[in-house]
C-alpha cells in the first residue's frame, strides 16, 4: 500500500504538467487591447491640484506702476514688441504693476535689467516669487 500512493502522486503530477501552460507563448503574435481605468473624481481632482506649478523665491523687473487698464495696455503693447516676454499684472493697492520674467539669481535680473533699461529707464528689480524654469522637449524627447 505505500507504493500506490507515491505511484498516483506521481502519475497525477505528470498529467498536468504534459496538459497545461502558464502563459500562451506571446513572442510570436502580437495582440492589442484597451484599458479603462476608472478612478473616483476625489482623486482626479487631487492629482490635478498636484500638478500646479510651485514658486520660489527670486527676482522679476517691475516695468510699470499705475491703474489697471494702463496696466493693461501697456502689457498689450509689451507683449506684441516682444513676442514670447513673461509679463506679470498684478495689484498692488491701489495700483496694478506689471514684472517681467523669473530670475532665479540677482546676477540674470541685472543682466537682463541693462537691456531692459534702454527701452524703459524706469525699471528695477524687485524680489518676488517667481514660477520654476521651464525644460523644453525636443521632437526626440530629450532635454533641449
Amino acid at each position: 500500500m505505500s507504493w500506490k500512493h507515491p505511484f498516483f502522486v506521481l502519475c497525477f503530477i505528470l498529467f498536468f504538467a504534459l496538459t497545461t501552460k502558464a502563459q500562451p507563448n506571446l513572442s510570436s503574435e502580437t495582440t492589442t487591447g484597451n484599458v479603462t481605468w476608472k478612478i473616483p473624481t476625489s482623486v482626479q481632482d487631487l492629482e490635478v491640484k498636484s500638478r500646479k506649478l510651485t514658486e520660489q523665491p527670486g527676482y522679476r523687473i517691475q516695468i510699470f506702476l499705475g491703474s489697471l487698464d494702463e496696466a493693461k495696455k501697456f502689457r498689450q503693447d509689451y507683449i506684441f514688441n516682444h513676442p514670447g516676454a513673461l509679463v506679470y499684472l498684478s495689484q498692488n493697492i491701489p495700483d496694478h504693476v506689471l514684472r517681467l520674467g523669473n530670475f532665479l539669481s540677482k546676477a540674470d535680473a541685472r543682466e537682463a535689467l541693462k537691456e531692459i533699461r534702454r527701452e524703459i529707464p524706469s525699471a528695477f528689480i524687485v524680489d518676488d516669487k517667481v514660477e520654476p524654469p521651464r525644460i523644453e522637449i525636443n521632437e526626440n524627447g530629450q532635454k533641449d
